[in-house]
């Protein structure tokens, strides 16, 4: 049994309802927000590019010529010479790009996984590569079930971004 003030309210409600469902409004009743007033959809933002950067390697203390020298293989010509006498950087990143595929061992699923990100920027001459195929490479190349490197493009661009050894850089935006 419902009382005088319950059936009152229930009308009250069961109006307001048939009032939106004709498209009015009735005094009270919050109207659903119109197209117009949605907050447009933010437009997708493109994943970063990154690279190594020499000059970051530099600010670092780090010598980018050791730290790529000691990534070549044994096909490389400059092997022959001693490492003191290595000056280009970008050269010798030509040079392992050239040669690494002859070495089955250049990446391996047991290094860390900085490490194969730094190997996978020299393989491709150090072009800027974007967070989305470094996260592919990693994930979907390198990655075994032994060693699952399960990380997010998030947590990926965090690790990126705080880099202080390898000398990774957003590229800038053309």
């Amino acid at each position: 049994m419902t009382t005088p003030q319950q059936e009152e309210a229930l009308e009250a409600i069961s109006e307001e309802s048939s009032v939106r469902e004709q498209g009015g409004s009735s005094e009270g009743a919050a109207s659903p927000p119109a197209a117009a007033e949605a907050e447009p959809e933010p437009e997708p933002v493109a994943p970063p590019n990154y690279y190594i950067s020499f000059p970051r390697l530099e600010q670092l203390k780090r010598s980018p010529v050791a730290l790529v020298a000691a990534r070549r293989v044994e096909g490389c010509p400059s092997m022959s010479r001693p490492n003191h006498e290595l000056t280009d950087a970008q050269a010798l990143v030509v040079e392992i790009a050239q040669h690494y595929s002859e070495d089955g061992d250049f990446i391996r699923t047991d290094m860390p996984m900085m490490e194969i990100v730094f190997r996978i920027l020299l393989s491709r001459r150090n072009r800027p590569m974007s967070l989305t195929d470094i996260h592919y490479e990693l994930t979907e190349r390198w990655a075994t079930p032994i060693r699952p490197l399960n990380t997010s493009e998030s947590g990926l661009q965090k690790i990126l971004d705080g880099d202080d050894y390898y000398g990774f850089a957003k590229s800038e935006p053309k």
